[in-house]
């Protein structure tokens, strides 16, 4: 079984295909649809964050917050 990973959504200019039918119908076999719509948003908000630290300079675990 093939499994749906984040860097198989998150790196879409590497393909002509990004999510092919066959890693979507796969997951798709195990989440529903709400399910579904909301590992999409998690992937799509992971991704933009890490764009935004890559664009900022921002190290991972460099910031410490004070409560």
């Amino acid at each position: 079984m093939k499994q749906l990973r984040l860097d198989e959504v998150a790196r879409l200019s590497d393909r002509s295909d990004p999510v092919p039918d066959e890693i979507w119908n796969e997951a798709a076999r195990h989440h529903d649809e709400p399910a579904l719509a909301a590992l999409v948003l998690a992937i799509a908000s992971i991704n933009v964050w890490n764009r935004l630290n890559v664009a900022t300079r921002q190290v991972v675990g460099s910031v410490q917050w004070n409560p």
